[in-house]
Parts: structure tokens; sequence; C-alpha cells
């Protein structure tokens, strides 16, 4: 009964944060008084008709800036956005539009920072993170947000009004901590000059109403001073304001009207003026009780911050978050959500598995970086992107592959996938399109010998009988599998020439593929060659597998493994039914077939088989690669006069993912119809395919 109350508390509560919020106001509203469960029960249904079935979102609708109070948004139990693409969550005009409407009025005001400018932060105050670093001082973002404040309260002492300059905030902080003031000042209004970028949705506006000549001016809530808003302003396209009017030097702010009233004696009160901003209650309210018309823009953190997971260390996820948030929702464009599943979920992972893997690289002197197919794609070609000096070679390589060619020292791993695995999966394989896979066609005439025929179905009842069909002719399978050794061995030494030392890379999750290329180089061939195995994050059903591996460094892993980051490990493998590894591979699945192997052909030369190709998804994984490439540009680009910013741990890299997983509606929708060919390294001639959604049914989840 208790578990069945806590279900239905989470459907009707829990799951929609609109309804949280709302259903705990009410409560903590009703402390200390004798409860009427009635009335709960009834102002519950009503909101979720509300919230379910009216779909009345106030948080988008009325605007009212909700998220500002930081101490009711610590109630809200944040969700990944499930409807659809999350850049649709929250609908702007056109840019157009928006102009069209402002060209009826004679001066058009704008906002400064989160309208005009964007900053590449979840909150403003996160630069001073960045500049903390530049001075070397320990602590310093706590001390220059308690100098500002200190400042205003002194302001409001000695003349009447909080208004301050950056001058102000420096003057206490050279007292404090030894700050030169002018060189602060200068560092910190550096800092902003350098992050600080174009709203691409406020550009088209601008260019529009300065192309049709309307008189134009700006006004600011802000301790800078006019001269360095106007160079900030210059810096980002915007020219041609009439008048700056900014906060610091008139001693009056939007939010007590006094810079209105400023503003509207220096235009005439008969002036038709409007006003746009992105702070409800200083740009729209107040601008409207100064009888000025007043568009309100949305500030763009305040729509995607809610959207946007908890727990990660303060910088990286407000740069994080500053990048997704500023993107998503300048409302310049939507995205599909396949797009949106690579930038948002994808895009921090693979960048901060990249620099991890570069970082692994110098530090233990690896000559060579070798990405595995097919999931090594992407991170080879962001690899590239970030980091010209480090040599790397991106490698046909696969399970089926590592399968045949270890079958001398693998021979459980052979028995497991080929015939322990297709035994338990849901297609007929027959004993001849098995055999006729593997290359074994010779021993058809043998199956009689174990009660078996061409035409029989392997399953978990007759799986012994394959198996022992197999071990019977063990020296056989071997000869017939390694009897292209040459060519593997060809293939890597085109690959690896004079390096002493590689870092096989795969995403995971015991590192066999890089394990086989270990024994292959430096025991069979005996190559003058270390071979180390990196992988995204290590897991298996069974956690003996490679512990010992993980502890003597032969294999190491960015993200999690039973011994680092184990959060991350229990969440992955004990949610969802042990799917989400599928979920977390559609990040890197390259639009071609899995390596099978190679032939020699009619000429004596080797080429390279696939096996069969899955092209129903191509479109699909080409928008997730897109969204990740993009993601990494941005964020390079945007640091790139900050290295640091790189180092993403293993930690901050999963909790977008393991946020969208936390549930799967958003991935049943988008992703479900993707097609898996079942018989993969099975049946070539018989391929048959399920769904995401049918695996998921599978599985239960």
């Amino acid at each position: 009964m208790g578990k069945l109350k806590d279900k239905l508390f989470y459907w009707a509560v829990e799951k929609n944060p609109y309804i949280l919020r709302d259903y705990q106001k009410y409560k903590w509203g009703h402390q200390g008084k004798k409860e009427n469960k009635f009335k709960s029960w009834a102002y519950l249904a009503l909101l979720n008709l509300k919230y379910r079935q009216l779909k009345i979102q106030d948080l988008e609708e009325n605007a009212k800036g909700f998220f500002a109070n930081k101490k009711e948004t610590a109630t809200i139990r944040k969700l990944p956005y499930l409807d659809g693409p999350e850049s649709e969550a929250y609908r702007r005009e056109k840019p157009e539009a928006l102009a069209k409407r402002l060209l009826a009025y004679d001066v058009i005001s704008f906002d400064i920072f989160d309208t005009l400018i964007l900053r590449p932060f979840a909150q403003p105050h996160d630069l001073f993170m960045v500049v903390g670093e530049k001075l070397n001082i320990v602590g310093y973002s706590r001390s220059r947000r308690l100098a500002e404040k200190s400042a205003r309260e002194k302001a409001f002492v000695e003349k009447g009004n909080h208004e301050i300059s950056i001058y102000d905030i420096y003057e206490i902080l050279e007292f404090k901590l030894g700050i030169d003031k002018n060189y602060g000042v200068q560092l910190e209004f550096e800092t902003e000059l350098e992050f600080c970028f174009p709203n691409p949705y406020m550009q088209e506006v601008f260019q529009i109403l300065k192309d049709h000549g309307k008189r134009l001016i700006a006004v600011s809530d802000m301790y800078l001073t006019t001269p360095m808003i106007v160079k900030l302003l210059e810096k980002n396209g915007y020219t041609g304001f009439e008048k700056v009017f900014v906060s610091s030097e008139h001693n009056g702010s939007k939010r007590d009207r006094n810079l209105y009233k400023i503003v509207l004696n220096y235009l005439g009160r008969e002036t038709k003026l409007a006003h746009i901003g992105d702070n409800y209650k200083s740009d729209f309210e107040c601008a409207k009780e100064m009888g000025i018309d007043a568009f309100y823009y949305k500030n763009v953190h305040e729509i995607g911050n809610v959207y946007r997971a908890d727990g990660f260390s303060e910088l990286i996820g407000s740069a994080y978050s500053g990048i997704v948030n500023t993107t998503l929702h300048n409302g310049t464009q939507t995205f599909n959500p396949y797009y949106e599943y690579g930038f948002i979920y994808g895009g921090l992972y693979v960048l901060g598995y990249c620099n991890w893997i570069y970082q692994y690289a110098k530090r233990n002197q690896i000559d060579k970086v070798l990405f595995l197919a097919r999931d090594g794609e992407v991170y080879h070609e962001v690899f590239n992107i970030m980091f010209k000096d480090q040599p790397n070679e991106y490698v046909f390589w696969s399970r089926i592959a590592n399968t045949k060619y270890t079958i001398e020292v693998n021979r459980d791993d052979f028995l497991t996938r080929m015939v322990q695995h297709k035994a338990t999966g849901v297609l007929d394989i027959s004993a001849k399109g098995l055999l006729d896979f593997l290359g074994l066609s010779e021993l058809t005439p043998k199956l009689s010998y174990y009660g078996l025929t061409e035409e029989t179905v392997l399953h978990t009842g007759n799986v012994r009988l394959f198996e022992q069909l197999f071990v019977d002719n063990w020296d056989f399978v071997v000869s017939k599998l390694t009897k292209d050794d040459d060519i593997v061995k060809q293939y890597f030494k085109s690959i690896i020439q004079d390096a002493k030392k590689v870092a096989v890379v795969d995403v995971g999750w015991i590192g066999s593929g890089a394990r086989g290329i270990k024994y292959l180089i430096e025991e069979k061939w005996r190559m003058d060659c270390e071979v180390k195995s990196l992988v995204a994050a290590a897991r298996h059903w069974d956690p003996t597998a490679n512990i010992a591996q993980i502890m003597n460094g032969e294999t190491e892993a960015y993200i999690f493994t039973r011994n680092y980051n184990r959060l991350h490990y229990d969440v992955h493998s004990n949610t969802n039914n042990n799917t989400n590894n599928i979920y977390f591979e559609l990040f890197t699945q390259a639009c071609y077939p899995s390596f099978a192997g190679f032939e020699r052909d009619e000429s004596g030369d080797y080429k390279m088989t696939f096996d069969v190709p899955e092209v129903e998804n191509y479109a699909v994984y080409s928008e997730i690669r897109r969204g990740i490439i993009d993601f990494v540009y941005l964020y390079v680009n945007t640091f790139k006069k900050y290295p640091y910013m790189l180092n993403i741990s293993g930690y901050d890299a999963y909790l977008p993912y393991r946020f969208i997983i936390r549930d799967l509606r958003f991935i049943k929708k988008y992703f479900g119809d993707l097609r898996y060919s079942r018989g993969v390294g099975a049946d070539v001639e018989n391929q048959t395919f399920e769904t995401l959604n049918d695996i998921m049914k599978q599985s239960k989840v």
C-alpha cells in the first residue's frame, strides 16, 4: 500500500515541477493548522487540471520571474524538457515581427545585459570565478559579491540610494584584499569584454530599427561606467545609440523608477517611447508604471535553467548551462530533438572525454592515440578539432573482429558472443546461417553427429550442442578464423608505424577491444609497442570482469568504474533495467555498419567487410552528431583563452545524461522507432530488425 501511495504521489505531484511548486507553497501555508484532506485533494486536482489538462504553465505564460528567487528555486524539482525540442519550450515572436511593432514608436529603449548582450554563464556573477583565477585569489567570487553588497549598503547610508560604480566595489576590495583598485576594475572589465557576445535575436531587431532611422537609446541598471557600457556595445556591433543611461552615473535605477524619470525628462513626456528588456520587474512592470509601453524579452537563463541538471561543479555547470541556454532560448531558431539530444546531453561528455584523453596522452608520453570504430568516430573528429599536436588514427575494429582475431585465447568470448548470445536473442538463427557467417561452412557435414541439421534453429535448449560442435573442432575453428592473421598484422603495422606507446580509445564498457589489440601487438606479434586502454566508462554485468585491469592501470575510465564516481556507476547500472548503455551509445553511432573483418580479394589484396547497415537510423545519428560538434565548437571558441575550462571532470560530463534518463519519455518518443538488426554478426541473409521501443518493452522500462 505504501509503495502504491508513493507512486501515486510521484505521478500526481512530483513529476510536474509546476504542480510540485504550488502544492509545496500550499502545504507551507497550512503548517501548524489541522489538515483538511478533502481540501488538499481538491486543490491537487485543480493543479492537475491547470497544468496537465489545460497546460497552463505560469512559469512561461505570466513571466513573473519566479525562478529569480533562489530560496524558492531550491524547492523546485528540476526535470529535463520532455514534451519536444527544448528550443520550443518558450516561443518568442520572430525578431522581424517585434521590430515591426516597435516601428510605431518615436524612440525605442533597450536594456543591455541579457537583452542586447549575453554572457556564457548561467548567472552573471559566475564571471567573478574567472576574474578570481586571473588574480590568483582563493574565494574571490564570494569576496567580490560581498564587496558589491557592502558598497550598496554604504551608498544607501550616504546618499539614500543603492546605486554604485565598479570603482566603489574595488575600493572595498582594495582595502580587504590588497588589490589595486584601478587594476582590479580594468581586469574585470576586460573579462566582461572577452565573454560578452551579441544576442542574435536583438541584433536583428536593432538593425531593422536602425535601418528605418529610429531613435535608439540604451538604459541599464549597472555598476559599469557609461564609457565602459558604450565600449561593450560597440564591441558587440551596437553603434548609433542617441544616448546611453546607466544607473551608476544617475543615482537612480529602473527598479526605483528614477532612471525612467531621467529618460522621460530627456526625451520629453510627449515622446512615444517603448522599452524592451529581460527583467520582468524592472523592464516591464516599472516601465509600465511610468507610462512607458514595455516589451518583455524573457531572460534566456530563466527559461533554460529549470531544465538544466543540478550537481555540477560551479564553473563548469555555469558555462555548460550558459552555452545551452543562450543557444536554445535566444529566439532566433528552433532545433530538432535529435540535434538537441547531442547538443544538450552529449556535447559536454564528448568534449570532456577528448580533453581527458589528450591530457592522459601527454602525461603518459603516448606516441599515438587510436580511436576504435564505430563509437570512436565522433571522438576522433572532436579530438582533431581541439588538438593539433597529438598523433592519432581512426581504427576499424569491433567486437566481432576482436572475437574472431583473438579466438585462440578467447574461446569463452567466442562461445558467449557467437552461440550463447544468439541462442538467448529473439532472432531465429539456423545452423547453416551461423556457420556461413563465421566462414565455417566446412563444419556443415558434421552437424548430424550432434543431432543438428542445416535448418536447426539455435535456441537455449540446444546451445550446448552447438558449443560442443565448435569445441570438438576447435583447432579447425582457430585455424580457419586466423587464416588472415597476416592481413590483420599488416593493417595494425600501418597504423602504429614507429609508435612505442599507444592508447586505444573506446566508449566502454569493459575494454575488450583494447585488450584484444594489446594481446595481438604485445604477445602474439611481439611488436615493440605498449598498449593502454581508455574507455569513457567501465561497467559489466560481471563486476569482477575487469576490476583487476582497472586497478593496475591497464584500463582507465573517464566517467566511472566500480571504484571511481561510484554514484554514477550505480545510477547507470541500477536504473532502467540495464538499458542505459543503449541510450548512451546513441551519442557515438556512426553512419555506416559495424566492421566485420578482412577478406582477400581475387588479386590477393585485402578488403574490409561490414555487417548489415542500419540506414534507417543514419539521419538521426547525423543530427545527434551535428549537435555534439556544434556544442564543442561553441564551448571551445568561447573559452579558447582559458584552457583550464576544458578540464571537465567525468562526474560533470555525465550529469546531463543522468538527467535525461531520469524519465525515458523523451527517448521513447523520439528514438523509439530506431531500428536495430537483431542478427548482426550472425545470419547475414535473413536479417530482421527490432526497434528501440521493442527493446525497451522487452526490458520493461
